[in-house]
Order: C-alpha cells, then structure tokens, then sequence
C-alpha cells in the first residue's frame, strides 16, 4: 500500500447509505456528507468523527462498518500528526493511503474533529482531493 500525505491548508453509489447521527438536520453533518457521495460516485463512504474516534455523523454503502472507520481514520490522522511535527512539517491537515482497490483519506474538519471517505480505485485522486477538502472546511463551518 503507498502511503502518502498532504500538508495543503486548504446520489450515493453502491446502494442505501448508513446513518450515524440521528436525522439529518439541513447543512448538518449527516447532510453534508450525503451530498459529498452523491457529488461523487467514487466515494463508497464518508464519516464524520471525533478526535477520539467516535462517530458523529456517516454516509456509507451497507458494508462499511462506520464506527471502525470512524476510530481508524482518527488514530491514523493522529499518529501521522505527530511524525509531522517530529520532523518539522508543521500541522498536518490530510493523510491519504492508495491501496490496490482504492483510497482512504483522512482530513482535519474543524477543531477535534476528522472526515474519512473510502473511495474506488479508479477515482480521480485529484477530484477527489477537492470533494474532500471543500466537505472538511464545510463541516468545520457547520
């Protein structure tokens, strides 16, 4: 698997989504993350969580298990934080692994919070990225 991470500041597919979260408020969490799978088809789930790893809200096709993703995704973005700042990378704001059937990312959505999406093997990492960011600094702002 390479392993690779970024220091930048910056209708769901796959069948029926998983809920975490309660109802979907408007602009809230659980609606946030049902536009970004709809935006993009390659995104199969996206959670939001704590720091601490526990799930606030998540979209997710039926086999994604969203509470381990949700305490996975914020011990890998924790410990990938402090190899960053060990050696002098500064605050780490995304992580992303590609695996050979697809991605994980990993990114800071607002204060002790993180959003983690699996996405297919054929996305377009680039594409991706932006879906990504752009729903991290929507969840920071909700």
């Amino acid at each position: 698997m390479a392993f690779e991470s970024s220091m930048s500041s910056s209708a769901p597919a796959g069948g029926p989504a998983a809920a975490v979260g309660g109802a979907a408020a408007p602009g809230g969490p659980a609606t946030i993350l049902r536009e970004l799978r709809a935006n993009n088809p390659d995104i199969s789930a996206a959670v939001l969580a704590t720091e601490d790893g526990f799930p606030v809200g998540a979209d997710a096709v039926p086999e994604v298990n969203t509470d381990l993703l949700s305490a996975l995704a914020a011990d890998l973005l924790m410990r990938a934080a402090r190899s960053a700042k060990e050696f002098g990378q500064g605050d780490l704001n995304e992580i992303y692994a590609h695996g050979t059937a697809g991605y994980v990312i990993v990114a800071r959505a607002g204060k002790g919070q993180v959003l983690a999406c699996l996405a297919s093997g054929h996305a377009t990492l680039g594409l991706l990225l932006v879906d990504v960011r752009r729903t991290a600094n929507k969840l920071a702002q909700s």
